[in-house]
């Protein structure tokens, strides 16, 4: 797949980005053309309503079956459509039974699963049972899906005990099973759906236990509808939700002002201080398991200038952290440079080694210690729009010591396949933590076999260990060795912890912000 548009080198140093005409297209919008916004208006919404129109950032969703690896906004529309067997408690930190009623650890290897009774699958397939589960798991184990590099990294077999009991056999230890496999590993197909349909249908429309089914899909817009026979009482409230991609968060945030939207996510940050203000407008910002980070394919490039450490940490000083925070985010980010964010074991600090506004004099230093006064390299970056303005931000940052960031602008499917095949130099993207364990913050990042970009045998060693330890005080340490590690060999440079931000139709209850989002909304 092509990227969308050419790679170019910025023309200049533009530390502050200038975009006087979009906020003041949005500003007037706000106070004069909005129709959520206009003065004294409240939103035009009849009582009852019982649909949910949702404005989401990047193009067409892709994949949506948990069989295959989904885009972001994909994942989304699957965590509506299925059930995970455990769910993340974002307010405890903790891991809560969902579609699993209860798990045990028979002995270091060996961990039981017992599944709610009375979960159905959607349009008449019958009740979820341990032979589905049994199904799934092992269609990533034959297939050697992308899971198995991931949350199921661990997984040796799995055979049905009764209707709703399975164990499961690890390779190691794993304390991050309940957290990591069963949650974001844990979304379990239907197998008489998925024999019946086929690989390939399934994963166009997938037969799923959640609270929404697909009713209809087109390109950029997916319609869900209302589970009947969803099995937690009184959900979803909602009868129809109504998602379209609209990949410029300008246009979202103008799109919602004229009422074609009641929900939308990644608002242009320009225009926060004004919705802020308005009273028929919900504004939520919620700290985030994520950063935003650039990644060196150091196993791919071998004369790559990068490949000296050296290179590496200049950039990595040469970067403004607190610029991208306010610049990017208008400060709905948090300055970071390592990868376990707050409240997960492990944190030590925002801030472990390189300053928020980085130091430039020591960058140079080390460029010139490298022996080099600057080169060029191709860094690519996927769909979403602040990830493209970020790194143009970082372009002018690294260009003070030399550096030209050759742009590549590429769609989402465009830059996994390059970054899941190793077909790339260094890009500059985000992600967010599957789940509140620090494994989920450094495994599938840094171990030899799905970093893909680094392989060191000391780093794989400190994570195998780390994740092997059910002894809490004795795996916090661990990860500390592993993110000073991290800091020292840079084989990513973590930049900032950006906010989750939605803003909403005032009329609208009962969101809590969680990756099954929506199931609890209702209009009133």
């Amino acid at each position: 797949m092509t990227s969308k548009s050419a790679c170019e080198a910025p023309k200049t140093v533009r530390l502050r980005r200038r975009t006087v005409s979009r906020r003041t297209l949005l500003t007037g919008a706000l106070a004069t053309g909005g129709v959520l916004f206009g003065t004294g208006t409240a939103p035009a919404i009849a009582q009852g309503r019982r649909d949910l129109r949702i404005g989401l950032f990047g193009g067409d969703f892709g994949n949506i079956s948990p069989l295959l690896r989904a885009d972001i906004q994909g994942g989304i529309i699957t965590r509506n459509i299925f059930d995970p067997m455990t769910e993340i408690d974002y307010k405890s930190r903790t891991i809560a039974p969902f579609v699993a009623e209860a798990w045990t650890v028979v002995d270091p290897l060996t961990w039981r699963i017992k599944l709610r009774e009375g979960v159905k699958w959607q349009k008449g397939y019958g009740e979820v049972t341990a032979d589905d589960l049994v199904y799934t798991w092992q269609f990533h184990l034959d297939s050697k899906s992308f899971q198995m590099g991931s949350s199921l990294s661990t997984l040796a077999s799995i055979n049905v005990v009764d209707t709703y009991v399975a164990e499961v056999k690890t390779t190691i230890p794993y304390g991050a099973f309940p957290g990591i496999s069963m949650g974001y590993g844990g979304s379990i197909i239907s197998a008489k759906a998925h024999r019946e349909m086929g690989h390939r249908a399934y994963s166009a429309m997938p037969i799923g236990n959640g609270p929404f089914m697909i009713e209809s899909r087109r390109g950029a817009e997916i319609v869900l509808s209302r589970n009947p026979d969803y099995w937690r009482p009184g959900l979803p409230k909602l009868d129809r939700l109504v998602y379209r991609a609209v990949p410029d968060a300008t246009t979202r945030v103008q799109s919602f002002l004229n009422n074609e939207f009641d929900f939308i996510s990644h608002p242009d940050p320009q225009v926060l201080q004004d919705i802020k203000k308005n009273s028929n407008v919900t504004y939520r910002s919620t700290p985030a398991w994520t950063w935003d980070y650039q990644q060196f394919n150091l196993v791919g490039n071998p004369d790559a200038a990068f490949q000296n450490k050296l290179v590496r940490q200049a950039i990595s000083y040469a970067i403004d952290r607190e610029a991208i925070a306010n610049e990017i985010y208008y400060g709905e980010a948090i300055p970071t440079d390592n990868q376990i964010p707050e409240g997960y074991m492990g944190h030590r600090g925002h801030l472990l080694r390189y300053p928020k506004n980085g130091d430039l004099a020591k960058a140079k230093q080390l460029m010139a210690k490298a022996g080099l006064r600057g080169y060029e390299v191709e860094v690519i970056t996927s769909d979403k729009d602040w990830l493209r303005k970020e790194l143009e931000l970082v372009a002018a940052m690294v260009s003070q010591i030399g550096i030209t960031y050759k742009i590549k602008n590429m769609d989402m499917g465009g830059f996994n396949n390059l970054w899941l095949n190793r077909r790339y130099g260094q890009l500059l993207e985000d992600v967010t933590m599957n789940g509140p364990d620090p494994d989920a913050t450094s495994w599938n990042f840094l171990n030899g076999q799905t970093s893909r970009g680094y392989n060191t045998p000391k780093m794989n060693e400190l994570l195998i260990a780390a994740r092997s330890e059910f002894d809490q005080a004795r795996r916090e340490p661990l990860y500390h060795q592993i993110v000073d590690l991290t800091l020292d060999e840079c084989p990513m440079i973590f930049h900032v912890n950006p906010n989750n931000i939605q803003i909403y139709n005032k009329k609208l209850s009962g969101f809590e912000p969680s990756p099954q989002e929506h199931d609890t909304v209702y209009w009133g």
